[in-house]
């Protein structure tokens, strides 16, 4: 496809893979429009990142669904830059320019069209400039899905980023040998999701978290990826002293409130496993590797998710 497509092949192109997303949709049980936006995400990362050396690094919900292969699918991508900008204008300049090189002559072009700045406020210290920039894929010139760009300086890693291979989400030609991606390491992820479900909220600071998902993002890691017991205590307590946060020896409910709030949510996400749905099933299953984190008793090791037990 290194050739311009006349409009008969962008439309007869645009109409398979709408049949194609929609039917692996179907499939896996889940909405159409967050498959194609997955679809669309791994073409603008593949540009993103075909050089090893992109100044890029993929974090939030992408970078574990790229490790998971399923589940929790995201509205955006969100993007840290390892050095900052020299100015947002910059930065967007950037992704300009490494959105718009074909991977595998793929059939689309990338329009990055507005931008919106803010400084971040942080009370404990960690301010960092953050952008939002809203994208659009066109094939044939005509629109074929919409999504934004979250942009951050903010990393503050103590080891080198993970490299994971993006994941074709259904077998098409324009997904072909797919690049590995810079992500913040796993124990990063896991650390921050164990800290927003512990940190408290409102004007006095008793409001419990109800982000349902940090929990269940906590049960797709445990179940379904490795990671090391001496890294994730070091940026635990790293993260917990970052927020001034205590945090408890052994996982548990934030409140009261998750008994009903949890599993109602729970039944709503995408491709999460009926049998945590259940809160004390899912804290349960959770505690089995994360206690002996929590409570000190284990600084050594890799998790197992196969066995499901420390090693």
């Amino acid at each position: 496809m290194a050739e311009p497509l006349t409009q008969l092949e962008a439309n007869r192109l645009r109409q398979s893979l709408g049949a194609k997303l929609a039917s692996e949709a179907k499939s896996r049980g889940v909405a159409a429009d967050p498959i194609r936006k997955q679809y669309i995400f791994t073409i603008f990362l593949s540009r993103i990142f075909q050089d090893s050396d992109a100044p890029w690094v993929l974090l939030g919900g992408n970078a574990l669904l790229i490790r998971t292969g399923g589940g929790r699918f995201t509205q955006d991508v969100d993007l840290a830059r390892e050095t900052p900008w020299t100015s947002t204008e910059d930065a967007l300049s950037e992704l300009r320019q490494l959105s718009s090189r074909r991977h595998h002559g793929d059939p689309f072009e990338f329009e990055l069209y507005s931008m919106t700045i803010q400084r971040e406020v942080d009370p404990y210290g960690y301010g960092a400039e953050t952008a939002k920039v809203k994208a659009r894929a066109l094939l044939g010139g005509r629109e074929f899905e919409s999504f934004s760009i979250d942009l951050t300086t903010r990393r503050h890693l103590d080891a080198a980023v993970d490299h994971v291979p993006l994941k074709p989400i259904i077998d098409h030609e324009t997904l072909q040998d797919l690049p590995s991606v810079p992500t913040t390491p796993i124990e990063h992820h896991l650390a921050d999701k164990i800290c927003a479900l512990y940190e408290r909220h409102g004007q006095d600071g008793n409001e419990a978290s109800t982000r349902y998902r940090d929990l269940a993002d906590i049960v797709r890691i445990v179940a379904a990826i490795p990671f090391d017991a001496a890294r994730l205590t070091t940026v635990l307590a790293r993260e917990a002293g970052r927020r001034q946060l205590t945090l408890p020896n052994k996982v548990h409910a934030p409140s009261e409130e998750w008994v009903v709030g949890f599993p109602r949510s729970a039944a709503g996400f995408a491709e999460y496993p009926r049998e945590y749905w259940d809160l004390n099933t899912a804290l349960t299953f959770c505690s089995t590797c994360l206690d002996e984190i929590l409570n000190a008793e284990r600084t050594t090791g890799t998790w197992d998710p196969v066995r499901l037990l420390w090693q």
